[in-house]
């Protein structure tokens, strides 16, 4: 059976941690060919070429033309530049998957859904946390009907910690979307496409409306977009779904709650693969017992299952288990194979135009941040005054439109 080629295009960290190891271990036990690797930087190119025994590039199109064959292209790179990569790949009748946020505006995403369709392939959106053993879980728990009809879900996080500066002034909204188009804009986009994405499986439904505000409690010249940024979310069910985050002052505490008419889950921990759940039995609200069973390959602890003592119980297999793949890049490996399987099979990837709803529901944060906190009605149908100004400051800094 023939494997799909896969070459790697960004090399950084995230691609470091994530992408390269997940594709080699695939590639060692037999579900992927590994082709080559590109890299804006030589030393970064270098180093993951030497590491894996690829050949090592510093120019996309001189990797793809020169291994025409390639089936996949995995985007590790820059935000703004997600959207010219996967529109070379396409070109080229390669499937593209990119890091998340899909892109920094509707604008290009479309840039990318457009280029895939016009070119018969498909493309996928590398969100991993909905496709991580706890949350499998727990959405197989939601849609079973376990917790009931889903009535609000709530979710804080703190992302990293920097102290507020003196004399800074008052806290201010947004001054610039991007401050130096090189890895990642805000943390209400950064971060917040992973949230929104889990917050939509856990309501079961699609947002109707957002409302949404940004601060800058701590400026830096370097760092002109948001640290904190909350949004509140109003769903087509009547659920409400509640977001923050927060990168700035003594740590937030992490918290997670999911809550229905039948059962609850809150939690303190969400990178863990079992949690607390209550539910209804019997008429009564009782602590369900909830097991992980593990094993070690190759030096990795690896999840073989989840086990929820339901009646009847409710069980998560890993798909990788007899590989040397941790929970986190359990999600890694999926998001990866289910683009492969579609280049082969012609079957559409799991997520797809997903990425693109998450992005649209940062986007209604930001836009109702800078309109003073007014809602924001979804399907966002024209361009926010946002999203103008990401395209106005990349013109401003490279000197050539965004091409979207």
């Amino acid at each position: 059976m023939r494997k799909a080629k896969i070459a790697s295009v960004g090399c950084g960290w995230v691609a470091k941690r994530w992408h390269l190891p997940t594709i080699a271990e695939l590639t060692k036990r037999g579900d992927l060919d590994y082709i080559a690797v590109c890299d804006i930087n030589a030393d970064t190119a270098r180093e993951a070429g030497e590491t894996y025994g690829l050949p090592y590039y510093t120019d996309v199109e001189e990797m793809l033309d020169k291994h025409s064959d390639i089936d996949v292209v995995d985007i590790s790179t820059g935000d703004y530049e997600h959207h010219t990569v996967a529109k070379m790949a396409a070109e080229r009748k390669m499937h593209p998957i990119v890091e998340k946020p899909m892109a920094p505006t509707l604008a290009c995403c479309d840039v990318i859904i457009d280029s895939c369709r016009e070119n018969g392939v498909h493309f996928e959106v590398a969100e991993n946390y909905f496709r991580m053993p706890g949350d499998r879980i727990i959405i197989k728990l939601i849609q079973e009907g376990v917790l009931g009809d889903i009535a609000r879900v709530h979710f804080i996080e703190p992302f990293g910690r920097r102290g507020f500066v003196q004399g800074a002034g008052k806290p201010r909204g947004i001054e610039s979307p991007i401050s130096t188009f090189t890895s990642h804009s805000g943390v209400c986009i950064d971060m917040g496409v992973h949230r929104m994405s889990q917050i939509r499986f856990y309501a079961q439904s699609e947002p109707k409306r957002i409302t949404g505000i940004t601060k800058q409690f701590a400026p830096e010249p370097n760092r002109v977009y948001e640290d904190w940024g909350h949004a509140l979310i109003e769903f087509e069910s009547g659920a409400v779904g509640i977001y923050e985050t927060s990168q700035v002052g003594e740590e937030t505490i992490k918290y997670r709650q999911i809550m229905g008419t039948k059962g609850v889950i809150t939690d303190v921990d969400f990178w863990t693969a079992d949690f607390p759940l209550r539910a209804i039995v019997n008429g009564e609200m009782k602590d369900i017992p909830i097991e992980t069973e593990r094993h070690q390959i190759d030096g990795v602890d690896v999840l073989s299952r989840i086990v929820v003592h339901t009646d009847p119980q409710i069980v998560y297999e890993n798909p990788f288990r007899t590989y040397a793949i941790d929970d986190w890049n359990v999600g890694t490996a999926e998001e990866i194979m289910t683009l492969a399987r579609a280049a082969l099979t012609g079957e559409p990837p799991e997520y797809g135009i997903g990425g693109r709803k998450d992005v649209e529901m940062c986007i209604a944060l930001y836009e109702s941040s800078r309109t003073g906190m007014m809602p924001i009605d979804i399907p966002i149908t024209k361009t926010t005054g946002y999203e103008q100004m990401v395209h106005n400051e990349f013109h401003e800094k490279f000197g050539h439109a965004i091409d979207a």
